[in-house]
């Protein structure tokens, strides 16, 4: 069966290359919209397998889109795949949740070819979660009754999910309250109350706990814990609340059982990294190295060299005096993803080796293929030239057909002033290739492969500007005065 994809973009192209390239091949089913408001709402009608989602949206971007996905969906697997390859942004994305982070290249055949590989893994691995979610299921079960209640619900008490054991209360299937008001029964001042407390959340003052005397269809009068969490936009407003409330006499068995739960969880998990954020404080990559025995040191040429030949999955390591710890991620003999940390941060993927020298010497620690894989997700290597080994009789290298990859700044100005705030679109051959805002600075940078494009400038009037440029080198800025 196909894996359904909520794929979350405001420009028009990017859908339409995502239907071209990604829904063609029968393995997924696309639902596109164009805005974090759509994506929302098409999740309160429809269910999904998987979320993709631009960051740079106008309504919300990216990170509050996983973060309201988190908060009301839980699990669903969630991808960003978007042109902005800032570290700060990786890092956000993945320690809110994102099981994926995919930066958009100049290939959308290329592109679209390991989204869809990353769709599958990341749904693949949800049901194993669910699988194991099962199992906790079946064990709570065998030894206490639920007694959690859970809701959640709009600014005005409307409740938009429901437990079983919230209908419990009203001895009618959760399903059937969704779209009435959370206690509909209690009185008008109790209910201005209530709507009064969740409207008075804020993000400094996220949650609070009530305590309610509730009484069961059957007579029985039972002292509930309430915890109240609220759900909020970018402008700090409250969207939605979750509501969870225990029996107070079962509360203290319902942490011991919980507590029993997670020892057991724990046990059936690794401690392999969960998300790019891990790397900072280095803790998953210690583990792997600390519990494997090493194959051997060698210089970088040498290392790049021996993996190739050997064809080895794993990990290769190196620190230097100046404080720095440098990782290389080998699948199948070929390095595909790279960790830089030094005192001034984390640098991932291409930027990760620009700072590796043929002269520090590397320890390997060899891995099986799925924890290599799941290290690499995240911190790839596109543009290998700087790890390239030599051949013993080098051939002459003939610049008019070398291909690579180049970091191109677009520099606009008008009046002498940085044009902020304008889009600008880059085509190559007809096809959308970036697109993107200028900075305060009135700059936009492209990661393109070499060759001839055009870039077209645009504002909230229309079409301000075309022109020409070619990447043909690492590192350029190209310069647009719309004076």
């Amino acid at each position: 069966m196909p894996v359904s994809v909520l794929y979350v973009d405001d420009e028009l192209p990017h859908l339409m290359l995502a239907q071209e390239y990604l829904g063609a091949t029968g393995k997924t089913t696309l639902t596109c919209v164009s805005s974090g408001k759509e994506a929302i709402d098409a999740l309160r009608v429809g269910k999904f397998d998987v979320i993709v989602s631009d960051y740079l949206m106008q309504d919300m971007d990216g990170i509050q889109l996983l973060k309201y996905v988190r908060a009301n969906y839980e699990g669903t697997p969630f991808i960003l795949f978007t042109g902005k390859g800032k570290e700060d942004i990786v890092i956000s994305a993945l320690n809110n949740g994102a099981d994926y982070y995919i930066r958009k290249g100049s290939d959308p055949v290329v592109q679209f070819s390991e989204l869809e590989q990353r769709i599958l893994q990341a749904h693949e691995g949800h049901h194993a979660k669910q699988e194991l979610a099962a199992r906790e299921q079946l064990y709570h079960s065998v030894l206490t009754v639920q007694t959690e209640i859970f809701v959640d619900v709009l600014p005005d008490l409307t409740i938009i999910r429901a437990n079983d054991s919230y209908g419990a209360l009203y001895a009618t299937p959760a399903t059937d309250l969704i779209g009435k008001k959370f206690f509909h029964d209690i009185s008008d001042e109790d209910r201005v109350e209530l709507e009064d407390t969740v409207r008075s959340l804020s993000p400094e003052n996220p949650s609070t706990d009530l305590e309610t005397v509730v009484t069961y269809p059957d007579g029985k009068k039972t002292e509930i814990l309430w915890h109240v969490e609220g759900i909020f936009s970018s402008e700090g407003m409250v969207v939605s609340a979750k509501i969870t409330g225990k029996d107070a006499g079962q509360a203290e068995i319902a942490r011991e059982v919980l507590l029993e739960s997670e020892q057991r969880y724990q046990q059936t998990t690794t401690d392999v990294p969960q998300h790019i954020g891990d790397f900072d404080e280095n803790i998953p990559l210690n583990f792997i190295i600390e519990n494997t025995k090493p194959l051997g040191n060698w210089l970088l040429p040498e290392l790049v060299r021996e993996m190739k030949s050997q064809k080895l999955y794993g990990i290769a390591a190196t620190a230097g005096a100046e404080g720095f710890r440098a990782f290389l991620i080998f699948l199948k003999g070929e390095p595909e993803g790279g960790i830089y940390i030094d005192r001034s941060g984390v640098l991932y993927g291409d930027r990760s080796i620009l700072f590796l020298k043929n002269s520090q010497n590397f320890t390997f620690y060899p891995t099986e293929p799925e924890i290599a894989n799941r290290f690499v997700t995240g911190c790839r290597i596109y543009d290998k030239s700087h790890l390239r080994v030599p051949a013993s009789n080098p051939i002459p290298e003939i610049s008019s057909v070398r291909k690579g990859i180049g970091n191109i700044i677009i520099d606009i100005s008008q009046n002498g002033k940085p044009a902020a705030g304008l889009r600008v679109t880059i085509k190559s051959g007809g096809k959308i290739v970036g697109n993107d805002v200028t900075s305060p600075q009135g700059q936009i940078t492209f990661q393109l492969l070499y060759g001839k494009y055009t870039g077209v400038i645009v504002n909230d009037a229309g079409i301000l500007r075309s022109f020409t440029f070619m990447v043909d080198k690492p590192d350029l800025i190209h310069k647009v005065d719309l004076s």
